[in-house]
């Protein structure tokens, strides 16, 4: 067990150690600290719905007087949906940068195996990491500029949504690379998802004031679960709804993205574009 273990770290070392990784990090951070500091209280952003807690999309520092810890977390989330382009760059940039590495562990000795292990598992952590961090930075400011004062009843709300929106975030990720492993265009993946994403966001919407039959093919894109997950409307999806999508598809895009390397012969190919 330890020896397939150590070949995983050392490979998830080596892709945190590159330079798109980390300035990937630095920019999703930078974006998130001018959208915090300069974002005026009350901005909506692809919002649908009202200022109630838990029925909006995007609202930035709205504070329900009925939940207003609620408020607070959900404005920590209020830029979600802008901030998925940045990470869908960081997932191909991750991709892309990930190659030499890998031909390095293989010359180690690295097995197809271990080596999507520890592309999915670095990149599944290093997306994980920089959008909890962004969320963490918006939820401090969201709470000196509402002039409410820290309680452990604020970090008890937070963190299960956090930890919900990361793991759909971590599936957005996924499926980008998946789509960039199979087209081997990181033009074509990036648009694929980020068009996909806010068509079945804006949708959900429509959805919701009249459920339609032939727009449920939006359920199987991250935007709704990704949506609700941001506003804390958990009214129309539960927490484990949420976690159970987030876990599934990036299950799903494991599975199809080792079968695409396998078939390659475990070797990570250059990009079209």
């Amino acid at each position: 067990m330890k020896r397939a273990i150590h070949p995983i770290k050392a490979d998830m070392m080596r892709l945190h150690r590159m330079f798109p990784a980390k300035f990937g990090l630095a920019l999703i951070l930078a974006f998130g600290l001018l959208f915090g500091v300069f974002l005026k209280n009350g901005t909506t952003l692809l919002a649908f719905g009202n200022s109630v807690f838990g029925e909006d999309i995007g609202f930035w520092n709205v504070i329900d007087p009925s939940a207003p810890d609620e408020s607070l977390v959900r404005s920590a989330f209020a830029g979600t949906s802008l901030f998925v382009p940045l990470i869908v760059c960081l997932a191909i940039l991750q991709e892309r940068g990930y190659e030499e590495g890998h031909r390095i562990s293989s010359a180690r000795g690295l097995t197809r195996f271990n080596g999507v292990l520890a592309h999915v598992l670095s990149s599944a952590l290093i997306i994980g990491a920089a959008y909890s961090a962004l969320c963490l930075l918006l939820f401090a400011i969201a709470i000196t500029r509402g002039g409410q004062n820290y309680a452990h009843s604020m970090l008890a709300a937070f963190l299960p949504a956090m930890i919900i929106n990361a793991v759909l975030v971590i599936s957005v990720a996924l499926e980008t690379v998946t789509i960039y492993r199979i087209t081997s265009s990181a033009v074509f993946s990036g648009a694929v998802i980020i068009i996909g994403f806010v068509m079945s966001l804006t949708l959900y919407g429509t959805y919701l004031q009249a459920p339609i039959p032939s727009l449920r093919w939006i359920f199987l894109l991250p935007g709704p679960y990704l949506g609700v997950g941001s506003a804390l409307g958990y009214s129309d999806m539960g927490q484990l709804t949420l976690l159970g999508y987030g876990v599934a598809a990036s299950c799903l895009s494991v599975l199809i993205y080792a079968l695409v390397s396998f078939r390659a012969g475990g070797v990570f190919n250059g990009s079209s574009d």
